[in-house]
């Protein structure tokens, strides 16, 4: 599930399901004292912290509170408080939700940057398989795009003739794209770079990169496809990847058509 999917179904879960639990806990109110019944709002907001991310939490974590105040603490049906006690709670279950939606946060983070890991250590490992095995270019091109969400990869020899491609019809490849650096992937001769949310964007009109192998230099040219770009941690594997397609090239089934 992405991270707008979740939003959309855990925002509104946890808003609801606080107003839920401030009715549910209202024949306890008359029993124990609101701050025992906060550690049950507490307790949910954890649960959407930890499966719906911060921004959830935080409009839990609210949402508690207020439903605590509401249903749960004298006048009730009212905003306001009378005791002390009810306040303590009530600023308590707000700053604990908020803690606990920061924590929430952070493991969410560490979740992705895991699962991202492992299916970037997949696709080095699929490679290296291909490699072993001389599967055809056209296949690994395409799992280089769908890797890093590149919008077109085509590979070509030093004459610019065509060896591989992984294009979509109609994707914008009209212009020559701009030479990479391999070690940055920074432009070459600009100096001007693009940044997304993520890190390093290629650049705007395609990236060059170019290749020196045994059967010649050639060059992968990419085109984006995602906007965010990508970190360094990404790129760093398409250079890993880079370097594993060269031992690809530099084998007998790399030599470009004559």
């Amino acid at each position: 599930m992405g991270r707008a999917d979740r939003l959309g179904v855990w925002v509104p879960l946890g808003a609801l399901g606080a107003v839920a639990l401030g009715i549910a806990l209202i024949p306890f109110r008359t029993l124990t004292s609101a701050s025992n019944l906060a550690f049950v709002f507490l307790a949910y907001t954890i649960v959407v912290a930890e499966l719906g991310g911060r921004s959830a939490a935080v409009v839990t974590a609210v949402m508690s509170a207020l439903s605590l105040n509401f249903f749960l603490t004298v006048p009730y049906l009212s905003l306001t408080i009378d005791t002390p006690q009810d306040v303590f709670a009530f600023l308590a279950l707000a700053g604990c939700g908020l803690i606990a939606a920061a924590f929430g946060r952070r493991r969410a983070r560490l979740w992705e940057a895991s699962a991202r890991a492992s299916q970037e250590l997949g696709l080095l490992r699929r490679l290296v398989g291909q490699v072993q095995g001389s599967a055809d270019l056209g296949e690994i091109l395409s799992d280089l795009r769908s890797a890093f969400a590149f919008q077109a990869v085509i590979l070509r020899d030093d004459h610019g003739r065509v060896l591989a491609a992984a294009a979509p019809e109609g994707a914008p490849m009209g212009e020559s794209p701009v030479e990479l650096a391999f070690d940055s992937f920074l432009p070459v001769r600009e100096g001007r770079h693009r940044f997304g949310s993520r890190g390093l964007r290629v650049p705007e009109r395609g990236g060059r990169i170019r290749l020196t192998t045994e059967q010649g230099p050639v060059s992968l040219d990419i085109w984006e496809g995602d906007p965010r770009g990508l970190d360094l941690d990404q790129w760093r594997t398409f250079s890993i990847a880079m370097a594993i397609l060269g031992l690809r090239l530099s084998g007998a089934h790399g030599r470009a058509p004559a």
